[in-house]
């Protein structure tokens, strides 16, 4: 333990540190993040994750698929999210992040 936190001790049960979701990928359907604003799918429209935490995930092998031979997930597109979660970028990102960048100088 580093010297100077023994106070600070473990978080408590049901503390906002406690991880949520499924133990290997984290997967729940409670929200904030949603699965169709990620891009570890089959394609932006479809509910299928294809990251492969997600598919190896025991507590989710009854939603597992095959599509042209590849093994996914059946994902819930507004509710679902995992700790894997990997936004797509859009353009006007990339303008907030020029307008930022060019702020700084």
């Amino acid at each position: 333990m580093i010297h100077g936190i023994e106070a600070l001790g473990q978080p408590s049960i049901g503390s906002v540190y406690d991880k949520t979701g499924t133990p290997d990928s984290g997967y729940a359907e409670e929200g904030p993040y949603h699965c169709s604003d990620c891009i570890h799918k089959t394609a932006m429209d479809e509910p299928f994750c294809v990251h492969p935490k997600v598919v190896g995930d025991v507590r989710l092998q009854d939603r597992l698929v095959l599509i042209n031979g590849r093994p996914v997930v059946k994902i819930d597109m507004m509710h679902g999210c995992c700790e894997y979660v990997r936004q797509e970028r859009h353009e006007c990102d990339e303008d907030e992040d020029h307008a930022l960048d060019s702020t700084a100088s």
